[in-house]
């Protein structure tokens, strides 16, 4: 009994440690991609997409593509960001920094938070175009600490409707596990209140990353 009681207290304190560590990754924010953004590239942007959608109303099969630039100036201009100060928030506890470390190491599931709360917390987004991948990067708030979550995978098209097969992903520094980046995909794109939110209109017949680029097709 005594060599359990020894093994469960050594057990506990190298718990407590891996979650402690767990924290300190969370906090620290990972290094953003350097993405540069012209002017211009919004405007870019806008012009193919008015574009493209001209071609597809009068019948032609046609093809869209967005360097990284111009979609990160077209998601400045789109996405609601909230820029301005910091409301009054709940105090960060160590409750709740544990309970977040444990999320992200798989230890328990995900909390019920909407597309609509995300958005409302998300400070800075990010996408780095890699060949046939790409990285989305965004900075949020959560209890009056700014984080940072990365994923990277492979976007494509399937049944009408946007997926992405996630190939990593951090929260902070800290790597997630496999099992936290499928729920965390599952939870974005398959919940009932997203799902429609990620369908596709009916003439665009796929969309992913080639060279670099982000590629609509039209059927």
């Amino acid at each position: 009994m005594s060599h359990f009681r020894s093994f469960y207290r050594i057990f506990r304190w190298a718990m407590l440690a891996a979650l402690v560590a767990a924290i300190v990754l969370i906090l620290h924010t990972s290094k953003p991609p350097q993405v540069c953004v012209p002017p211009d590239a919004a405007e870019e942007a806008e012009n193919k997409i008015r574009q493209f959608q001209s071609a597809v109303k009068q019948g032609a099969e046609d093809r869209l593509e967005l360097t990284e630039p111009e979609l990160n100036g077209w998601l400045l201009n789109n996405l609601a960001i909230r820029r301005e100060g910091r409301t009054s928030v709940a105090p960060q506890t160590q409750e709740s920094l544990i309970a977040l470390a444990k999320t992200a190491t798989g230890g328990q599931p995900l909390d019920g938070m909407s597309a609509e709360e995300v958005q409302s917390t998300i400070r800075d987004v990010k996408v780095e175009l890699q060949e046939d991948m790409l990285l989305l990067y965004a900075i949020f708030d959560m209890q009056g600490m700014d984080l940072s979550l990365e994923l990277q995978g492979r976007l494509f098209a399937t049944d009408g409707y946007i997926r992405l097969e996630p190939t990593g992903g951090k929260l902070g520094s800290l790597p997630l596990m496999a099992g936290t980046l499928q729920a965390v995909v599952k939870r974005l794109f398959d919940s009932p209140e997203n799902k429609e939110k990620f369908k596709l209109p009916p003439y665009i017949k796929d969309i992913g990353v080639e060279n670099g680029a982000l590629v609509v097709t039209s059927r």
